[in-house]
């Protein structure tokens, strides 16, 4: 697992303190992997959207299209910016 750091301001690091207090969650750590990964499940139709997306433009670049590699380059600088 990575480790990304998160600010939070006051009053959600009082709720998040008040899981952990409730025993809902062992730890902050815990706590936040488990409402993160509740958020995405429910975005996941648009994840799911987004990864085909990456895939039709990877076999585009990857295409006699590629105009000597200068698609794929310029398609990795814009992922590089998400």
């Amino acid at each position: 697992m990575k480790v990304v750091p998160i600010r939070l301001d006051d009053e959600r690091l009082k709720d998040l303190d008040m899981l952990v207090k409730a025993g809902i969650y062992k730890n902050r750590s815990e706590a936040l992997r488990k409402i993160i990964e509740n958020g995405i499940r429910k975005i996941e139709t648009e994840i799911e959207y987004l990864k085909k997306i990456d895939q039709i433009v990877d076999k585009i670049i990857d295409s006699e299209l590629n105009f000597n590699g200068q698609l794929r380059r310029s398609v990795e600088e814009e992922r590089d910016r998400w």
